[in-house]
């Protein structure tokens, strides 16, 4: 069976609150059409956060069904199968399931059970002589037991003992989180809002995991559960080949073969300079290393003081000189010294507000306020919050 493993689309992103991605998208989508037609493969498998926000407007649901009506032209008889991420809405993505089922495309949003069992049938899906989808959207924490109810199930229905690709959106404990903040809460790593598991808690009975919510590509050490990564950058950390991931397993029980399929970018991200410089340094290094293609800039700058307001419109003068820069922000790392020279914690900028987790920046907040750490306790308070604020911006 061959898998096209991708994840974290985020259609309808507007980075630094300016720039709209669908151009961007759209040019992801024209490459993942191109790989579908090159490699036919049996099933693409789309782990979770489609969208970025979970009330995306109408361009964004219209831009999202416009391309899947693409690949399904293009690929009739290829199964996809999407699920709802944290960043989506799960009664949303639930609500398209009837009509794209006659197109053989499953969208999994929401979690049901009938008292205390739950609904397996939408979670299992089949492919005829080819193999089986565990088709896991986003879940809490006390419903992580869903994942080895469905493998059972699984199991008792595949007595040809057919591949059989596991799909989760959630975090997992010992991953790289290179692009993203994370918080540490009970000695369990919260990343994006969600705590991590351990795969050591999951059944070993599937093929492959294609896991979601962690933008960096990585093959987990058990060599068979892939974070695929996000195909389009989301912001500047996000300092990698982005791509989507290739799998084949020729039987059940065998190691997938995992191959990556990197993507060209529409636009590039820029942090200029690499290093942080003082201000004047740094306004000199772009102007003399002004990026040929597009993308968007973030002047890198170190300083021990306010910058002068007149800093955007010097950084935005400069790049109207080059073609289809846009200016995004600047990056200040404070320089603290005390009789001893040492870099100090940067604040937050406006982009990087918007991408922490709530969870850090209350603590920083905390912190700095009442200079004092937060007890456990709070934290405890807090995080149930923020779990529960979630879950009801997930329906």
């Amino acid at each position: 069976m061959k898998i096209l493993h991708t994840s974290d689309w985020h259609i309808g992103q507007v980075f630094n609150f300016h720039y709209d991605r669908q151009e961007e998208h759209r040019y992801f989508f024209d490459q993942l059409c191109d790989i579908i037609r090159r490699e036919r493969p049996d099933v693409l498998v789309v782990s979770g956060d489609l969208y970025d926000k979970n009330t995306p407007s109408n361009n964004s649901m219209r831009f999202l069904s416009d391309n899947l009506l693409r690949i399904c032209d293009l690929a009739p008889e290829m199964l996809l199968v999407l699920t709802a991420g944290n960043h989506d809405s799960s009664s949303r993505v639930e609500s398209m399931s009837g009509v794209w089922r006659r197109v053989n495309t499953c969208f999994v949003g929401a979690v049901e059970k009938a008292g205390d069992e739950y609904l397996l049938d939408k979670h299992i899906i089949g492919i005829p002589g080819k193999g089986w989808v565990a088709a896991v959207p986003y879940i809490p924490d006390y419903q992580n037991d869903l994942y080895n109810i469905i493998l059972k199930e699984i199991r008792r229905r595949n007595p040809q003992g057919l591949p059989v690709i596991l799909m989760g959106h959630t975090t997992v404990g010992n991953a790289i989180f290179t692009a993203h903040e994370t918080a540490n809460f009970n000695g369990r790593d919260i990343v994006g809002g969600i705590n991590s598991m351990s795969l050591d808690d999951v059944d070993d009975d599937y093929d492959y995991f294609a896991l979601g919510h962690i933008h960096t590509p990585q093959t987990l050490p058990n060599g068979k559960a892939r974070y695929c990564g996000s195909p389009v950058q989301l912001n500047f950390k996000e300092q990698f080949t982005h791509s989507v991931t290739m799998v084949t397993v020729d039987r059940h029980g065998d190691m997938p073969k995992i191959e990556t399929l990197a993507l060209k970018p529409l636009r590039q991200f820029y942090v200029l300079p690499t290093e942080p410089k003082p201000l004047e340094e740094a306004l000199d290094f772009l102007e003399s290393h002004l990026p040929q293609e597009q993308g968007y800039v973030q002047l890198n700058v170190l300083s021990s003081e306010r910058l002068p307001s007149d800093t955007e419109n010097r950084v935005r003068s400069l790049l109207e000189r080059g073609e289809g820069l846009l200016y995004c922000d600047y990056k200040v790392t404070r320089l603290h010294s005390d009789g001893k020279t040492r870099m100090e914690k940067p604040d937050f900028n406006l982009t990087e507000f918007r991408e922490k987790d709530p969870f850090e920046i209350a603590e920083r907040y905390f912190t700095n306020t009442i200079q004092t750490d937060m007890d456990d306790t709070l934290k405890e308070l807090l995080h149930s919050v923020i779990q529960e604020v979630r879950s009801e911006q997930s329906l």
